[in-house]
């Protein structure tokens, strides 16, 4: 073929027009990001940073857990790698003439030859791909994917620019037979090359562009360690997310990132069980409304310019903000790392905080948290109703304890979690664990308050916990509840409180393993295992249950829907204390562990023994028995020698 200057010219105009509209549509969304909240956590460790970003954006490691999609994307994304060094170079071409090559990948070398055959390889397992994709999208039509004209526009691109390819290169090496065919798919493949950059800021896409920045910047905790609000600032004005701008820059980059894929929603026990919610959605409508209609408001430099929406109702309706159970498993599932749960929570906080929009139930509960600092709204003299006979040790009257039992409202409080504890405290005593309890001087957590958005009430109850645990000089914590956990171990730093904190799960496994604790063996019977979000997928706590199940003699059985993949019981987020519309998540959740055929459900959490009680209750079903852990562990567990 033969090289002509009105190529170069053509190219030449195109080319400056097509980076204008792109440095354009980047720099708008730059100063958009830049307009909203500063991020709550500085940025730190950059080698565990760079070591994530480049397994999950180089390695597509998390696009695995979907295989056979993720392989489809994998390949795409491998093989545009590869092209783009073709792309460079059939530019160079349009300036320099087709005999232009890379330094050192001309047609003659090897390292040339190497990466013809490389890039030929790449065109057709980019384009079989392509086909895979259209074909998952159009004839199986997989539920989860949007068949949107942007979806089959960057489709038919793709799959053109792979065919213009192919073309181009047949005419470098077919002659003059093929010249007229291979210009026109050059000058084809080079126009959809900056077609496609300049819609790629607008659509999904933009994922190009941030996903390695999002995944080196994300926070080094899930969502399961929620920010502490500075409410001692006096110049605070708002709480929470009301208005868009309230979002942090990195919720923002996250809003950039998404490439639509439906993978959060497809896992989220809410959109599953057919609720408003899908964190798909709230992301696309909060991107769609900063970039389309407020993006001049912000970019004005007009502060005082009120914004004509709220976040909440005219953007995300406030049922979908009260819809998540904040299981996670949203952000379980995204390949992104894509963080859902701190922007649901900051809308629940402007709602609570600064709208005091909330139903009735919520009433109750925040109210029962002020006066008697528990949900329940109970007494304090309740609190150790559950150790009646059982000689309990208080903390105040035995300061040398190694531990602090704390049980938790819902162990001290729910008829059947308080045989949990009775359990819990009959095993320790009997191993011989130095522990005790605070009594009557027990007081929430702080969880329920703090994911239900009242931050405020929440804090007080977390600053006096710690005034009274470092007064005692508590220094171990054992909790059986998940929730309590989680907070102790990973919120409570954020507020000065540093203890060393264990799942009961955790302590046992750890007796066990040491050989202290021995088991019998028990009389049989299959056991399925359901992970607690938070104990799991939050903190990653997963083989201690399966360790302790082990040696009761039971048959231990998984459900697909286990482990890091596990599905809620619908009780995380506060919704323990809403009402939830039909169907709902708890029978979900029994239903999948049914299919397994147990005669037990195993599970370490007050909450999800409660709500998977529930739910087989409900279904009429009385051939299968939910158990905590200790108990199982407790019906065959010997006395600790001596």
């Amino acid at each position: 073929m033969t090289w002509h200057l009105a190529d170069g010219l053509i190219i030449g105009v195109a080319i400056p027009a097509a980076l204008f509209l792109f440095v354009r549509a980047v720099y708008l969304r730059y100063r958009l990001m830049r307009a909203c909240a500063p991020a709550p956590d500085p940025i730190s460790e950059h080698g565990t940073r760079l070591k994530e970003a480049l397994t999950i954006f180089l390695g597509q490691k998390k696009l695995f857990q979907d295989f056979k999609p993720g392989i489809m994307h994998a390949f795409i994304f491998w093989g545009f790698c590869v092209l783009s060094l073709r792309t460079i170079t059939m530019f160079g071409m349009a300036f320099y003439g087709f005999n232009f090559y890379l330094p050192g990948l001309g047609p003659e070398t090897f390292a040339g030859k190497s990466f013809s055959l490389l890039k030929d390889a790449a065109v057709a397992i980019v384009t079989l791909m392509v086909i895979f994709a259209m074909a998952r999208r159009y004839v199986l039509k997989v539920p989860r994917l949007l068949n949107t004209p942007s979806a089959l526009f960057v489709l038919l691109m793709i799959l053109g620019l792979m065919l213009t390819d192919m073309l181009f290169e047949a005419g470098l090496r077919g002659g003059p037979s093929l010249a007229f065919a291979g210009h026109a798919a050059f000058l084809l493949h080079c126009l959809g090359i900056l077609v496609f950059l300049v819609y790629l800021p607008a659509g999904k896409h933009m994922h190009i562009l941030t996903s390695l920045f999002n995944v080196y910047l994300r926070p080094l905790h899930r969502s399961g360690r929620l920010t502490r609000l500075p409410l001692e600032d006096d110049s605070l004005e708002t709480f929470g997310a009301p208005n868009i701008e309230d979002l942090t820059w990195k919720d923002v980059l996250d809003l950039y990132t998404c490439t639509e894929c439906g993978r959060c929603t497809d896992m989220c026990p809410a959109s599953h069980t057919n609720k408003k919610l899908s964190p798909r959605d709230v992301i696309t409508r909060q991107k769609r409304f900063l970039v389309d209609e407020e993006a001049p408001r912000l970019l004005s430099g007009d502060k005082k310019r009120e914004p004509e929406k709220e976040m909440v109702p005219d953007v995300i309706a406030a049922q979908e903000v009260w819809d998540c159970t904040t299981c996670q498993a949203c952000e379980q599932a995204c390949p992104l790392n894509i963080s859902h749960v701190q922007r649901i929570n900051s809308m629940r906080r402007s709602e609570v905080l600064m709208k005091g929009k909330f139903t009735a139930e919520l009433k109750r509960v925040f109210k029962g948290l002020q006066t008697n600092s528990n949900p329940w709204g109970m007494g304090a003299g309740k609190r150790l109703e559950w150790a009646k006979g059982m000689d309990i040790p208080l903390l105040e009257k035995n300061p040398g304890a190694e531990y602090l039992l704390y049980l938790g409202c819902n162990a001290a409080f729910d008829d059947r979690a308080q045989k949990v504890s009775r359990s819990l405290a009959g095993l320790l005593k009997e191993q011989g664990v130095s522990f005790a309890v605070l009594g009557e001087g027990e007081a929430c957590c702080g969880e329920t308050a703090r994911r239900l958005g009242e931050e405020a009430v929440g804090q007080t109850l977390i600053k006096a916990n710690i005034e009274l645990f470092n007064g005692l000089k508590v220094k171990k914590i054992i909790t059986p509840c998940p929730h309590c956990y989680n907070t102790f171990k990973n919120e409570y730093p954020d507020f000065g409180g540093n203890y060393e904190v264990k799942h009961h799960s955790q302590l046992i496994a750890e007796l066990m393993g040491s050989g202290r604790l021995k088991l019998e063996g028990g009389s049989g019977g299959r056991a399925v295992i359901h992970d607690s979000c938070y104990l799991g997928r939050v903190n990653s706590v997963y083989q201690p249950s399966r360790d302790i199940l082990k040696g009761t003699g039971l048959e231990i059985v998984e459900h697909e829907k286990s482990g890091e993949y596990g599905f809620c019981c619908g009780a995380g987020g506060g919704r323990f204390w809403l009402e939830e519309a039909e169907p709902r998540i708890n029978h979900a959740r029994v239903k999948q562990l049914l299919e397994t055929k147990p005669s037990i459900i195993a599970t370490s959490c007050p909450y999800c023994l409660k709500m998977l009680a529930d739910g087989l209750k409900d279904l009429g079903t009385a051939d299968v028995e939910v158990r905590d852990l200790v108990e199982i562990v407790s019906g065959v567990a010997t006395a600790a020698p001596g």
